[in-house]
């Protein structure tokens, strides 16, 4: 009677794998034990893509999450893979604790099925000691993208990443000469992202000559920076540290969008930067110390600067003739009381399209003259410091005879 019942059975598998396309990784361990269907079909043989998402398991004493089984979620759906089945994606969001093993087992397993992506996000919950990745990651032929979170970087041997094309280190504890020699020995990389790794003091970034994307972000130990990328087109760096960290930067003729966020730039330093990249067609820039700024390049289309309460005596000149947006944050100090003012110029020979915003109470009075604009601030015009967060302020469309 209950096979009888078990219509399931009877679905064709391609219909049964696109039901199963269609549920968590988690779900679909799950659901090989519902029928029978399921289990002759193998599922996790045919799914390209496994992705354990669960942001409930680094918070397990919520009563309704079951550790124990999510785990075994993960493991059924590796130990259940064929291993002539190759499989695209692995995503591991875990802590450590004492299943160190098991992970060793299922990247073992990943790399195995020539996995092609490898997504490790590995935080220790209890322990203070960070995930040792295992050495055979490095010499894994098949891996394109490789991310990284909240592991240690040692390398021992020989690194063979050839098919590697994006590479993401995450809170990483490495040095410079591990993080050096993983970026040499993988000349195809093409996407680089560097964020929150301590104990970087030092960043030698050379010999990619298909390195289109890189981001670098929140490496407070960083004191050092040196870029030689042909072509590279976009490029962000956050830096957020208390002391400053020197840049060196090879002209790039691609690069199209750059995105600077540091306290300690000099503006000496910024009009060089920019002069290098003759095709530069957008700028992010966010100061918090710099009084004066002084940016000039004809190429450039996208302007984007965010200014304080503290810049508010900054000189400010923009020399772009192509300049298609403006687009100008203002942070006000919560505080403050007294009226302030300024006026500035700013260059503009062509300018299409001027937008001002503001993220704490401020006015801004704005008069387009022929080729100059000029801008009053006023952070006490509303009366309160708990106005809306967000205003478009002005909006001018201008054109220069």
């Amino acid at each position: 009677m209950a096979e009888e019942q078990d219509r399931i059975w009877y679905l064709p598998d391609d219909i049964l794998i696109r039901i199963l396309s269609l549920l968590p990784t988690k779900e679909i361990a799950r659901t090989s034990l519902l029928s029978k269907a399921w289990r002759k079909l193998t599922p996790f043989s045919s799914l390209s893509v496994l992705m354990f998402q669960s942001p409930d398991f680094f918070h397990s004493r919520r009563k309704n999450f079951d550790v124990s089984s999510f785990i075994n979620a993960i493991d059924s759906s590796l130990r259940l893979r064929q291993k002539d089945v190759s499989l695209a994606r692995l995503r591991l969001p875990l802590h450590l604790d004492d299943i160190k093993s098991l992970i060793d087992s299922w990247i073992d397993a990943a790399l195995e099925r020539k996995v092609k992506e490898l997504d490790l996000y590995l935080q220790p919950r209890f322990v203070a000691e960070p995930y040792d990745l295992p050495a055979k990651i490095f010499s894994a032929t098949t891996i394109t993208v490789l991310s990284l979170e909240q592991c240690r970087l040692e390398i021992c041997g020989a690194i063979d990443l050839p098919a590697l094309r994006k590479l993401c280190l995450r809170q990483i504890q490495c040095d410079e000469q591990a993080i050096r020699q993983l970026i040499s020995s993988c000349p195809l990389i093409e996407d680089l992202n560097i964020a929150s790794c301590g104990g970087l003091q030092k960043l030698h970034v050379s010999g990619l000559a298909n390195l289109h994307r890189l981001e670098v972000t929140c490496c407070y130990d960083l004191r050092r920076i040196e870029i030689d990328a042909p072509s590279l087109q976009h490029l962000l760096y956050r830096h957020y540290g208390k002391l400053p960290c020197d840049m060196v930067l090879t002209p790039c003729e691609f690069l199209r969008e750059l995105i600077l966020h540091d306290p300690h730039i000099k503006n000496y330093f910024l009009q060089n930067l920019v002069s290098g990249f003759p095709n530069l067609e957008r700028l992010e820039i966010d100061f918090t110390r710099l009084q004066r700024i002084e940016i000039s390049h004809h190429q450039l289309k996208r302007l984007e600067l965010k200014l304080t309460a503290f810049q508010m005596e900054a000189k400010l000149k923009i020399d772009a003739p192509n300049l298609q947006s403006f687009r100008a944050n203002v942070v006000m100090d919560e505080g403050q009381s007294s009226d302030v003012a300024t006026e500035d110029s700013v260059l503009l020979s062509t300018f299409h399209v001027l937008q001002w915003f503001r993220l704490q109470p401020a006015t801004l009075h704005a008069a387009c003259m022929q080729q100059s604009l000029t801008y009053r601030l006023n952070p006490n015009i509303w009366g309160s410091a708990y106005g809306p967060s967000w205003i478009v302020v002005a909006y001018y469309t201008v054109s220069i005879k």
